[in-house]
């Protein structure tokens, strides 16, 4: 029985040697990589796997070693094999994605993309390759919107229609949008611009800018400015924070703080918007929700949401700044269709509260259209 247990002793030590020789190597190699000496470190790479080649850690470097040389064709194969080892293994395939896309293989790029974002759709680099590849192949998109809001106290509804064209490019997408709304016999009309800049992969924003036409406008503000800075924490962690400057009778002001957790195939967000002023005109809303993403390339979701405050998750008309009372669910939907169209909608129903007069039920119903060209 001693002679078995020094036996496991024996084992388990020299299996600690290795570990501690590897992280060695692999420690060491990476630090002559990253400081210029990256013959060394190759070098030494190759001498640790022919006696370890089934360290896919130390391959990893080998093949990113090679991808930083410029060698595509050679860091290529190490790659697939490290992903033929280990299938899963999304640090490789990122690492192959950037090979293809730096090499000029576009297709194949936007293939290890597509498959990152199918498993880790909270992964910023695929996603920063992807739009990329899609805002020089294809990059308009035409879309088109429309939101019902019905009560259940026999009031008319809010009707809502909206068109919009969307320009992708390396640096953010453009929006150019036009909305027309209807309610108690009125119609209004805004236009509005949205700028989602990137700076780097994990770190982007928000701008938006909107003007009624109308000089006295009765549905919309008069402008409405907007901005969010968003940022990746790691782990599967984004914040972003901003605000919303909406000019009513008087100018509407609006802060926001949003906190996103990614889980595999899954997104976890909550939302705090604050409004301050006077009496009724200060509050908070509260918003919790998640998303499923499904697809070939993890862009297609479902979701669920649940708001106290704010009825909407964008305040951009009376009817949204009015409610800010309400206990609100809402599902959501975002399908692609085939390689070239989208198809978005919604559904949801609140309970608001209202002053001096009865509460009210608020079913609202939503469906949009995208076609990319």
């Amino acid at each position: 029985m001693r002679t078995v247990s020094l036996f496991f002793v024996a084992c388990l030590f020299t299996a600690s040697l290795r570990a501690a020789g590897q992280d060695d190597i692999l420690t060491k190699a990476r630090a002559a990589a990253t400081s210029g000496h990256r013959a060394e470190a190759l070098s030494m790479l190759e001498t640790h796997l022919a006696e370890a080649p089934r360290d896919v850690d130390a391959r990893l470097l080998y093949g990113l070693v090679l991808s930083w040389e410029g060698r595509y064709d050679e860091a290529r194969p190490v790659l697939q094999q490290v992903l033929t080892q280990a299938p899963d293994y999304t640090d490789a395939r990122v690492a192959l994605m950037n090979v293809e896309y730096w090499s000029g293989h576009s297709t194949d790029a936007l293939e290890q993309a597509d498959r990152i974002l199918a498993s880790q759709p909270g992964n910023v680099t695929a996603r920063a390759i992807r739009d990329r590849i899609e805002a020089a192949n294809r990059p308009w998109w035409a879309s088109t919107t429309y939101t019902l809001d019905a009560f259940d106290d026999e009031t008319d509804p809010w009707q809502e229609a909206s068109a919009s064209v969307t320009r992708r490019t390396g640096v953010g997408s453009l929006i150019m949008r036009w909305s027309h709304a209807e309610r108690f016999g009125l119609r209004d009309n805004f236009f509005d611009a949205e700028f989602y800049p990137r700076f780097r992969p994990g770190t982007y924003a928000f701008v938006g800018l909107g003007v009624a036409p109308e000089s006295v406008p009765s549905l919309y503000p008069r402008y409405r400015v907007a901005f969010d800075v968003y940022q990746s924490l790691g782990r599967g962690f984004e914040a972003s924070g901003g605000a919303r400057y909406l000019d009513f009778s008087a100018i509407t002001e609006i802060y926001v703080g949003t906190l996103t957790k990614y889980v595999g195939n899954w997104m976890w967000t909550g939302k705090l918007y604050y409004v301050p002023g006077e009496g009724d005109l200060h509050s908070n809303t509260y918003v919790g929700g998640f998303r499923r993403y499904f697809g070939g390339d993890g862009t297609s979701y479902l979701g669920l949401n649940y708001s106290h405050g704010f009825s909407r998750a964008e305040v951009r008309n009376v009817q949204d700044l009015a409610t800010f009372n309400s206990d609100t669910v809402r599902g959501e939907l975002d399908l692609l269709l085939g390689s070239r169209a989208r198809l978005s909608g919604g559904a949801g129903v609140s309970h608001q509260e209202r002053p001096n007069r009865p509460s009210v039920w608020q079913t609202t119903i939503t469906a949009g259209l995208s076609v990319q060209f």
